[in-house]
Parts: C-alpha cells; sequence; structure tokens
C-alpha cells in the first residue's frame, strides 16, 4: 500500500503541462482519488519545474520535477532525498488542451474549485487507443481546475488556485539534505 501511494504521489499529482504555451506560474490546493483512496496536497507551479506536498502517515512528502535537469527528487523526513529520472509519459495536463486530443464536446458547466468551468468530454488517443475523460476548465485563467475518468475510477481536482511567482527555493533540494539511492 506505501508503495501505491509513493508511485501515485510522483505520477498522478505532477499533472502540470509541458507546453511550451502554458506559461502559468501558480499554486493550489490539488486533491487526488484513484478508486476509494484519496490523497491532498499543495502545488506549487512554473512552466519548467513543479513541487508537491503532501501529508503522508510518515510525514511529509515533497516531490520536485525539473524539467530543466530531467529529474525529479524525492525528499523524506528524514532530511534525505531521492533522485529518479524524469519520465515524460507520467506527466498529465492542467493546460486547457490534453496531449493526444483528437475530440473535445462541451458537455455543460459547473463550479469547481471556487471557480465556474465549462466541463467538456474529451478523447485522447494514446499508444493507439482511444480513451474518453472529462476535462472542467476555467475560461478566466484557462487552466483545468478537474480532470477525471469517463469511468469514475481517478480524478484529479484543484482549489485556491492562486496566480503569480512562485518563489525559486521551493524547487531546489534544501540545505541538509543528502542523496540516497532508491530503495526497492
Amino acid at each position: 500500500m506505501q508503495q501505491f501511494w509513493s508511485v501515485l504521489a510522483i505520477v498522478v499529482m505532477s499533472w502540470p503541462s509541458v507546453s511550451s504555451a502554458f506559461t502559468l506560474e501558480f499554486s493550489a490546493e490539488q486533491t487526488v482519488r484513484k478508486g476509494a483512496q484519496s490523497m491532498r496536497g499543495k502545488i506549487y507551479f512554473q512552466p519548467d519545474r513543479w513541487r508537491v506536498e503532501m501529508a503522508s502517515p510518515d510525514g511529509p512528502k515533497v516531490a520536485i520535477h525539473r524539467l530543466d535537469k530531467a529529474v525529479t527528487w524525492l525528499l523524506l523526513p528524514n532530511k534525505t532525498y531521492v533522485e529518479l529520472p524524469f519520465r515524460f509519459d507520467q506527466i498529465t495536463q492542467v493546460a486547457p488542451k490534453l496531449e493526444g486530443e483528437v475530440g473535445r464536446k462541451r458537455v455543460g458547466k459547473e463550479q469547481v474549485g471556487g471557480r465556474p468551468t465549462e466541463k467538456y468530454e474529451v478523447t485522447v488517443e494514446v499508444n493507439g487507443r482511444k480513451q474518453i475523460m472529462y476535462q472542467w476548465v476555467a475560461q478566466d485563467i484557462q487552466f483545468a481546475m478537474k480532470t477525471a475518468s469517463a469511468d469514475g475510477s481517478w480524478e484529479s481536482a484543484y482549489a485556491y488556485v492562486n496566480l503569480g511567482k512562485q518563489p525559486a527555493y521551493l524547487f531546489e533540494i534544501p540545505a541538509g539534505y543528502t542523496k540516497v539511492p532508491m530503495q526497492r
């Protein structure tokens, strides 16, 4: 179970777009649900790097993703960190257009995270296979406030989105942290 949350923390909570067209800097609260399990965290985002902080039974977990260095750093509660190669295939998007998108249909309007959004049914093609998901886009900031699978098996939602410059130190390994190898 702990391994599930670790992988989920890296993969699912790291949803910003790598698209150069998406240039917003922001911070937000994020909730991710897979099946009956959910996690809450905070995300800080710049176009080529982002930081995700979340609570866990073992203490706070932090992941810093750096596209410019092609790495992900996992900061652990005992002042150590693990460095992993960045995997581009693990990124989903908060930009209003999804990578691999082949169809989009507006299906309604809803409030999400305190903002009015347009809800879309989106068809994406991944490795030759079509998938359907829903996306709720805040038109005022062109930001996907929520993305969910059509079958309801997972979703990621943002709230309290604050647009603006993010402090550079958030995207660096803190002083006093020691690199350790990944445990298998």
